[in-house]
């Protein structure tokens, strides 16, 4: 009995003190919105483009993503566009130039591209990632080793896709016959 009094004792210390350990956040400002997923912003005193973790949304302009998706998808390049810019202008709700956001950086800073990598909050403390999944804006893309949300990006997918599936109930008479 002892021993399993010692045993949920020290599961408990350890359980807080991972609580305890502080998200350490950057702070950067906002100077252009490039696509839903990717901004420019002023880091460090530096202009920089940050790939948003987690996410990824569709193009906003013309290349062999755009068709690729367009194939994966079963739809046309246009739509895709046309889903990026609407991604891009759903960002523009929560940002625009000079806005003051932190950045919570995972195992790795830099993709190859040389563009910093990060999960983006906004001054509410919101997670700008997490919006843009629950709106079901993008699908998940989980890359490792950048896997630190990979549970809790995968179940906000997934109830946005079900969600999005879901038949709209509105209370709209029905249709009458004559």
């Amino acid at each position: 009995m002892k021993t399993v009094a010692m045993g949920l004792m020290a599961t408990m210390f350890f359980a807080a003190g991972l609580e305890a350990t502080p998200i350490i956040k950057e702070p950067a400002r906002v100077m252009r919105i490039i696509t839903g997923d990717t901004l420019t912003i002023l880091y460090q005193g530096k202009w920089e483009e940050i790939k948003l973790l987690g996410i990824d949304m569709p193009e906003t302009t013309m290349n062999d993503r755009v068709y690729e998706k367009a194939l994966k998808n079963s739809t046309t390049p246009a739509i895709v566009i046309n889903r990026g810019l609407a991604g891009r202008e759903f960002v523009k709700k929560y940002l625009q130039y000079g806005s003051q956001i932190w950045i919570e950086f995972d195992v790795q800073k830099r993709d190859r591209f040389s563009r910093l990598l990060g999960y983006v909050y906004l001054s509410d403390g919101r997670m700008l990632n997490e919006i843009i999944l629950r709106a079901g804006l993008s699908e998940a893309q989980l890359i490792p080793p950048n896997l630190k949300y990979k549970q809790h990006f995968q179940e906000i997918a997934r109830l946005a896709k079900q969600e999005r599936r879901k038949p709209k109930t509105g209370k709209s008479k029905p249709a009458v016959l004559k």
